[in-house]
């Protein structure tokens, strides 16, 4: 972009053109002047696309030379005045001035309104005409022994929001610091051509890009860059994409490079019966600390794991969370059951981890807060809580009716009630056949004796076992053994 600047003031002046070639480097060229010869002689011999004008040096005489060269003048005029006078005012809209600065300026304006300017250059009509091109659209998904992309800088560009890529290619055309780029739109990233191989050349065009988008726009934004040897494009734009799921660990506002991709690991994507009762205990005693730690192991600096994976694995955990929702009738209020699900599509679909992981320990806090209320008001649901002691603790032979229901702060005769109520048998015949399932499984998968078997199970008296055993499985346990072994 060629840019005029017009005004007395030399030291001014410079401040500005430094400050101009900090924020848009490149192919911005300047040229200065501080009096009306030598200004009509610039715009005649540089032909700039935008002039900075000091209005307050126009004469009011509108047949003066310079006067009748900025209104035939067919690029963008922004203007500067001392005072914001009304003879000026008008000044600035006989010339039909984009812009008119008051006097200090706003570099900051200035610089907003020069990245929005449409320079109609015939550098940038190229590259609108290349994004139209089919053949480069060939070249990036099919096939093709051709290596044509020798000579170029392949670059990619996601949003963090998707609802922002249009607006980001639009912002990309029109900006000055990509005058010699091709820009070329896909579903969920924009690929930017440079018409060069080296990239020490555009790196810093790329990070000032970025500053730019992040100080203007709301949302983030990601830059790949690939800095491998020469290849075809689809090479290129496979690998350079890949380079871009970093954002799901690293977040936005990242240029991440082709050749420095971390190494991803695989990770079962179920619990295991140990992490399950360490989330559920976890949960229960409203150790949120514990629920943090569980989470955040999955971020630790320097292990990756398959996105895929960590999405399913991070459900399991959903799982365990819906269970402790259960216990406590938590999922009976609305708004908490739509932040649940809330919460699982947050899992599925959001593109960084941390966020996700954040949004699981907030909701967990949430639940934790509301399951102590609901102990304090005893709306728990005390046959889960008690099915759960039972399945957790039946091998303790002191395990009986009034132990649970002291574990629970209610009355015996009250679980009682409810247990045989919702279970439909007595909490003592349940935990009965608990303890005979689990014995008959041993019997058959161990060669423990029968009475260290009546033990482990919680009970006592071997004689009783046995007795028991015969009456709900119709066997003694010796013979049910030798049955499974013949």
């Amino acid at each position: 972009m060629r840019l005029l600047l017009i005004d007395r003031d030399h030291t001014e002046l410079s401040g500005i053109r430094w400050f101009l070639h900090t924020y848009f480097p490149g192919d911005l060229s300047i040229e200065m002047c501080t009096t009306i010869s030598e200004a009509a002689q610039s715009i005649q011999r540089f032909t700039p696309e935008v002039i900075l004008l000091n209005i307050d040096l126009l004469p009011s005489n509108r047949l003066t030379a310079l006067y009748g060269l900025l209104q035939k003048y067919a690029g963008k005029i922004l203007a500067i005045t001392t005072e914001p006078l009304f003879k000026n005012a008008l000044k600035a809209i006989d010339l039909q001035v984009a812009h008119l600065f008051v006097k200090p300026i706003d570099l900051e304006v200035l610089k907003q309104k020069l990245s929005t300017i449409s320079l109609h250059t015939p550098a940038l009509q190229k590259a609108s005409n290349e994004a139209k091109d089919e053949s480069f659209y060939y070249q990036l998904f099919l096939e093709s022994t051709t290596n044509s992309a020798a000579e170029i800088q392949f670059t990619m560009f996601e949003p963090e929001h998707a609802e922002s890529l249009n607006k980001l290619y639009i912002w990309l055309q029109q900006t000055p610091i990509f005058y010699q780029t091709s820009i070329y739109p896909l579903a969920d990233t924009i690929i930017c051509l440079f018409q060069t191989s080296d990239l020490k050349i555009i790196e810093k065009d790329i990070r000032t890009l970025l500053k730019e988008w992040q100080i203007t726009n709301s949302g983030g934004l990601n830059i790949s860059i690939y800095d491998g040897p020469p290849t075809t494009l689809k090479e290129m734009f496979a690998i350079t994409k890949r380079a871009l799921l970093q954002s799901f660990y690293e977040g936005f506002g990242h240029i991440f490079y082709a050749t420095k991709q971390y190494q991803t690991q695989s990770l079962d994507p179920l619990l295991t019966p140990e992490e399950q009762q360490l989330l559920i205990k976890s949960l229960e005693e409203g150790n949120v600390e514990a629920v943090k730690a569980f989470l955040y192991r999955l971020s630790n600096g320097g292990i990756y794991y398959e996105q895929d994976d960590l999405r399913i694995h991070l459900t399991s955990v959903l799982a365990q969370i819906r269970r402790f929702m259960l216990k406590y009738k938590l999922h009976e209020k609305a708004a908490i059951e739509q932040n649940y699900r809330q919460l699982f599509h947050l899992i599925i679909e959001h593109p960084i981890l941390y966020t996700i992981l954040n949004g699981i320990i907030l909701f967990t806090q949430r639940l934790i807060d509301l399951a102590r209320e609901a102990r304090i008001e005893k709306k728990a649901d005390y046959v889960e809580l008690a099915l759960e002691i039972i399945d957790h603790h039946y091998h303790n032979s002191e395990l009986s009716l009034p132990f649970i229901a002291h574990k629970l702060g209610i009355s015996p005769n009250y679980l009682s009630t409810i247990f045989s109520k919702k279970q439909g048998q007595p909490l003592k015949r349940y935990l009965q056949q608990v303890r005979i399932q689990s014995s008959s499984k041993m019997l058959i998968e161990t060669d423990f004796a029968v009475s260290e078997i009546a033990l482990l199970n919680g009970f006592e008296d071997p004689n009783y076992f046995s007795k028991l055993f015969k009456r709900l499985i119709g066997t003694t346990p010796n013979r049910y053994r030798k049955g499974w072994k013949i």
